[in-house]
């Protein structure tokens, strides 16, 4: 990703005024040193230094809006994007020179970018192009911006879209297993008493065939008894012939001799 940023400081904003420190005070003339002393030990990579230099000298009047964007500047060069934001913005909030404040929302864009803020420096770059129409890394930036929220837009709303789906889908998966469940739970109970009804059945089934042979065992006769039975059956027939025969020869006629 090509991201321009603005390296030089707003030395030429600064110097000119700065030349001219005779008959100034010596707290001016000290205040005004350290701003000079900021800008050479930035160009030298002295970030720390400059750090200090530019914080000094940024009560020196007419000249806060200059001491807070160099200071912005070297923050971003220090990684303290949160410090640089805030002197920024105490850039904009004191000038009126529209191109140190198109420089300021610029360079506050970029930070937004670095941040993976894409909103936010959609507006920044937005801001700049109003105080400067000409600021082109400003424009150029704006596109890379606006392209980058969109695919941020995308993302969040896709990732949305899958976790609403993802929900659904564990909402339908437990629903549709509860279902089940409670079908096997259903078909289970069923089961049992469908079991319990066969076993009575069956119970009652082997119930009335015992009483059957029960019954049929009571009126049944034992061989023993048929034996005994049958003998004496035999035995009355016996008695019943020979009662017969006595009759029949009591009955029989006799010869009568007569006594002549």
């Amino acid at each position: 990703m090509n991201i321009y940023i603005k390296i030089q400081l707003a030395v030429t904003l600064l110097l000119s005024p700065i030349l001219g420190v005779l008959g100034q005070t010596q707290s001016s003339i000290d205040l005004k040193g350290h701003l000079i002393n900021g800008v050479s030990q930035f160009s030298s990579g002295e970030f720390p230094e400059a750090t200090t230099s530019f914080s000094n000298g940024s009560t020196l009047e007419k000249f806060e809006d200059i001491a807070a964007y160099n200071l912005g500047r070297t923050l971003m060069e220090t990684e303290d994007l949160e410090g640089a934001t805030s002197a920024f913005q105490q850039a904009i909030a004191s000038s009126e020179n529209s191109k140190l404040i198109s420089n300021a929302w610029y360079n506050t864009g970029n930070i937004a970018l670095q941040s993976q803020d894409p909103g936010a420096a959609v507006n920044a770059y937005k801001s700049a192009l109003r105080n400067s129409s000409t600021n082109n890394e400003a424009r150029h930036n704006l596109a890379i911006a606006n392209k980058m929220l969109q695919q941020q837009e995308q993302q969040e709303k896709q990732e949305g879209e899958d976790g609403e789906d993802g929900e659904d889908g564990e909402e339908g998966e437990e629903g549709e297993e509860g279902e089940e469940q409670k079908k096997e739970e259903q078909q289970g109970e069923e089961g049992e008493e469908q079991k319990k009804e066969e076993q009575q059945g069956e119970e009652g089934e082997e119930g009335e065939e015992q009483k059957k042979e029960e019954q049929q065992v009571e009126g049944q006769i034992s061989k023993e008894d048929m034996a005994r039975i049958l003998e004496n059956l035999e035995n009355e027939e016996a008695e019943i012939q020979a009662k017969l025969r006595r009759q029949k020869g009591k009955g029989e006629k006799k010869t009568i001799e007569k006594q002549w």
